[in-house]
């Protein structure tokens, strides 16, 4: 008898860095050294549902079914996850330049706003308790729904007062992305414990070689 082949199961939920203060900042730091190819967790498709799972863009259910449509669809798949590595890149750029005191690349800014239009329309509000919540119509199963909540965060962010806060990384290749919260703003490092330590290390060893 000729085994029957399964769709794969989605990727479990994460595990990825959640540390940058927003959805979109910690989308665009599942690259955290761009010189370094080898950083970049959002490796397929089944990534995406992996990050979507775990930031509660998606639930179980949700990513199984969107991970059965992917295995159908194995070039829509390929495709939705091509222009999710474009946009993280669009808005790890536009964040990047705020960051840094640059202007913001305008194909950069069209690129966000094209998959912005395509996502709003799916938008609603839902009754829940007798109050009301935003949510997402996701009956259609659109490979592209995980996308939706990053792009609805990215721009409310950059719209905001909070946009001001938005910091990179000083470490000497890490791209990462954060909120400063601190109440000087003056925070420089994704952690103390990784690119602040090594920082340190090496103005010790600077100074001990000047000695």
């Amino acid at each position: 008898m000729t085994a029957v082949a399964h769709p794969p199961e989605p990727a479990p939920a994460g595990p990825f860095e959640l540390s940058g203060g927003a959805l979109c900042l910690d989308f665009a730091n599942t690259w955290a050294d761009r010189a370094r190819p080898q950083t970049d967790q959002l490796t397929g498709y089944p990534a995406l549902l992996a990050f979507a799972r775990q930031t509660g863009g998606l639930d179980a259910r949700g990513a199984l079914r969107l991970a059965r449509r992917a295995a159908g669809q194995p070039r829509a798949a390929t495709a939705t996850f091509a222009a999710a590595r474009d946009l993280r890149e669009a808005l790890a750029r536009l964040f990047a330049a705020r960051a840094r005191a640059r202007p913001a690349a305008a194909a950069d800014l069209a690129r966000v706003n094209a998959a912005l239009a395509a996502a709003l329309p799916h938008l609603r509000l839902e009754a829940r308790d007798g109050d009301f919540a935003w949510t997402w119509d996701t009956a259609a199963a659109d490979l592209a729904s995980p996308l939706w909540p990053i792009l609805r965060s990215a721009a409310e962010l950059l719209a905001s007062e909070d946009l001001a806060r938005v910091r990179q990384c000083d470490g000497e290749s890490c791209t990462w992305l954060f909120l400063d919260r601190s109440r000087t703003r003056s925070r420089r490092w994704c952690s103390m414990a990784s690119c602040g330590n090594r920082a340190k290390a090496r103005r010790h060893y600077q100074r001990k070689r000047g000695e």
